[in-house]
Order: structure tokens, then C-alpha cells, then sequence
């Protein structure tokens, strides 16, 4: 059936027909299935989110070792040392780091030792080696050490049973690096979701294409897989679907086997072409709104078969900024990451900044450092289809429903568009 209804008005769209931004983001949100953990290599994991805790089965150091290049010896033998009278041992050779076979330390005597060598039985101290000067063969010590000192005991770092990551935490280089310390080698984590992109409209044609009257280049399709790749999912590009019934419903249906999301844009609107909510309501459930946001009103999401289906508008900055409020958060909640949203900072606005009645306006906005703050200017038209206000964006200045305008020197948040 048409959406295609006119209502004799003077407004295109009253608030009343407006719902807010967060009903349709919990209701995607809610909706989701729970993420299924993968086994992966250590290799493999970086950025990715931990299905399960990670508890120490190891002892490590597994033995006392040298924390610096010196000499191992016994510390009371040089506890007078000082610089101008230092004591003097002899010195039994030298342990490297990786050997097995180690001198017994006696008193009155020593072996010079590299950092991470094994510290000898009967020594208990390490000496800097700057703290030392040499006689012959024989090592002068300018210093006392205490028992224990410079030396890394058994389980310094490591201990059985000791918790190493919880759950949940999303793996960065240097748990990495402990994982492997512990001999962990693989680890069970959240697979990057498989993101479908369709873009649909007659009117499209590919970038390497030559535009005819009437049809323009698809700007989405590459964008949206771009920040798919960029939230940390793994894109699949459908290519560009016509706005026809049967094309788009075989492009979703033959997309469902091997998407833990579909991202959809154009045919969102109220336009005769605009078959995206029948399509997907046919297949399965569709939810259509008008959203109180600017740009982006019109916004659809749904399922087919338990798979999550996002629709977004036509116009780029409307796609870009819908994809940024809702696709978004989804995404990296498929991926089991609790920062879903972007982070925000306060900044001065640079000059006067206007909303649309009654919706949440998302301006693009350029940052400059103003002293110890923010500085927020607008990137230049804000039209919907203008792409290069988005371009030069680094942060979206979002602006509540109940405010019209922040003059120049408010404060205003910004969603910050880079990590």
C-alpha cells in the first residue's frame, strides 16, 4: 500500500507524528541477538571483546631473575661498601639470560649477571653494575645492597589463580602481551559482526559510473561500508538494488545467510518508490517512524528471520547521521562492548547556531582548541545532501529538541566524530 497520502496541511510534519530518538535506538537495542564467541588466536583478538574470564595458571617469574646488569652476590658480604671503601670479591664467571646450568654463590665471591638471567642458588642480591669498578679479575663494590634487592621473586608479576581479564573487556595491546606472559595462546571473543550495505534507487549509478539525466552516483554505499569497517564490523556490500519489489526482496533474502546486521538506505520516505517497509514487513516485522532529529527524520527498523534490519534515509548527511545514532551503538553492540556512544565534549559555539523546531538537530561542526576548551564552528551548509559538510566534520553539535537557537559563545555538546 502507498504512503503516498497527502493531509491537507500546512506543515510537512506536525510533533505530534514525532517520536524521540531514543525510542527507536532502545527498541533496536532490546532487540538484539546475543553475540556468539569465537576461539581466535592471540594474533587475532586485538580490539575484539572477551567472552569469558581469563584466571593465571601459571607462576611467572617462574624463578628469581636479575632486574638489572650487574653482580648476583651476597648481600651481607657487602654490607660496609661504600664509594671510597669498597669491598672486594671474586668473580665466578657469568650468567646470561636463558642458561640452565648455574654457579652456587659462596661467600666472599660473585658472578656477573645479565637483566632476566637466573639468579644463582646462594645469592640474594644484585649489584648495578655502575655501583661497581673492577681489580684484576676481581669486582669492587662501591655500595651496599639489601637482601632482595634488584632481583624479580617468583611470582612477582603472576600467580595461579590470579585474575588476569575479566569478561567483557575489550582486548588492547598490552593484555595481550600478559595473556602471552601466561601462556595463553588463544582466547574466546565476540566476532566482529557481518554488516550488510544495500543501497536502492533508479536513480543510482556506481562512482566509476557516468552519471545519465536524472541519476546521480551512490555516495552511501562506499560511506556506509566505510563506517561499518570503521565501528569495527565487517562489511558486505549488496550493491545497488532498484526500487522495485521483487529485486529488493531477493536482495535481502539471499543477504540473511551471512549478516549479523543489514543496513538499508533510501526508499525510507513516504514516496510511491519508497517499498523498503513493505519489503521487509512482508519477510518479516517493520517498525516506521518519524524521528525527532534533524537530519534523519524518517527512519525504519525491523527483522527477517532474528536478523536486525536498520533503514536509513536517502539524502548522504541524513544516512551518515542516522548511521552515527543508531547504526552505530548496534553495531558495537553486536560486538559486546559497552561504549556503544560516542564520546562528547562541551564547546563555546563559535558563531550563532539555529534548530529546527521540536527536533534534536545534529550540525556538523569543525573543533579548534579555544584556550584550555572547545571551539565549535559549523563546517558550512548543512543541507542534507550536502557531503562535504560532513567531510570536513570532526563532531556533530547536537542540539535538544526545546532549543532554537545557541547564540555565539554558548555552550553546546558535541558528539565527537573522530576516536
Amino acid at each position: 500500500m502507498s504512503r503516498f497520502v497527502g493531509h491537507a496541511r500546512h506543515e510537512v510534519t506536525v510533533s505530534e507524528e514525532l517520536i524521540s530518538v531514543e525510542e527507536p535506538l532502545s527498541g533496536l537495542l532490546a532487540s538484539l541477538p546475543l553475540p556468539e564467541p569465537i576461539e581466535l588466536r592471540l594474533a587475532d583478538a586485538l580490539g575484539l571483546v572477551l567472552a569469558d574470564d581469563v584466571v593465571s595458571q601459571v607462576t611467572v617469574p617462574a624463578f628469581a631473575n636479575a632486574a638489572m646488569d650487574g653482580y648476583a652476590l651476597i648481600a651481607r658480604d657487602v654490607r660496609t661498601a661504600t664509594v671510597d671503601e669498597p669491598v672486594r670479591l671474586a668473580v665466578d664467571g657469568e650468567v646470561a639470560a636463558g642458561v640452565e646450568e648455574l654457579p652456587t654463590i659462596r661467600p666472599g665471591r660473585s658472578v656477573r649477571i645479565m637483566t632476566g638471567a637466573p639468579v644463582p642458588p646462594g645469592a640474594d642480591a644484585v649489584v648495578p653494575v655502575e655501583t661497581t669498578s673492577t681489580l684484576g679479575v676481581d669486582v669492587l663494590v662501591h655500595r651496599a645492597v639489601a637482601p632482595g634487592e634488584h632481583v624479580r621473586a617468583p611470582g612477582e608479576a603472576l600467580q595461579p589463580g590470579q585474575p588476569l581479564l575479566s569478561r567483557g573487556r575489550r582486548l588492547a595491546p598490552a593484555d595481550l602481551g600478559v595473556l602471552a606472559a601466561a601462556g595463553v595462546s588463544r582466547v574466546r571473543c565476540i566476532a566482529p559482526p557481518r554488516v550488510v550495505v544495500i543501497s536502492s534507487g533508479d536513480e543510482l549509478v556506481a562512482a566509476d559510473k557516468e552519471p545519465k539525466p536524472g541519476q546521480v552516483r551512490d555516495v552511501n554505499g562506499p560511506m556506509l561500508a566505510a563506517m561499518v569497517r570503521a565501528a569495527g564490523a565487517v562489511p558486505f556490500s549488496a550493491g545497488i538494488v532498484r526500487d522495485d519489489r521483487k529485486a529488493l526482496m531477493y536482495a535481502l533474502d539471499t543477504s540473511l545467510g551471512h549478516a549479523d546486521l543489514i543496513i538499508c538506505t533510501g526508499g525510507a520516505s513516504a514516496g510511491t518508490r519508497d517499498l523498503l517497509p513493505d519489503v521487509i514487513g512482508a519477510l518479516g516485522e517493520v517498525h516506521t517512524a518519524k524521528v525527532a532529529m534533524k537530519p534523519g527524520m524518517p527512519q525504519i527498523r525491523g527483522r527477517i528471520a532474528g536478523c536486525p534490519i536498520i533503514g536509513l534515509p536517502g539524502n548522504p548527511v541524513s544516512a551518515f547521521v542516522s548511521f552515527e545514532v543508531f547504526a552505530r551503538p548496534v553495531i558495537r553492540s553486536l560486538q559486546g562492548r559497552r561504549d556503544v556512544q560516542r564520546p562528547v565534549v562541551v564547546a563555546t559555539a563559535a558563531e550563532t547556531l539555529r534548530s529546527s523546531p521540536n527536533k534534536r538537530s545534529y550540525l556538523r561542526v569543525r573543533l579548534a582548541r579555544d584556550g584550555a576548551g572547545w571551539l565549535a564552528r559549523p563546517t558550512g551548509p548543512q543541507g542534507s545532501h550536502v557531503v562535504s559538510s560532513i567531510a570536513r566534520a570532526d563532531g556533530l553539535a547536537v542540539i535538544d529538541e526545546d532549543v532554537s537557537e545557541v547564540p555565539a559563545g554558548g555552550q553546546v555538546n558535541v558528539r565527537l566524530l573522530v576516536e
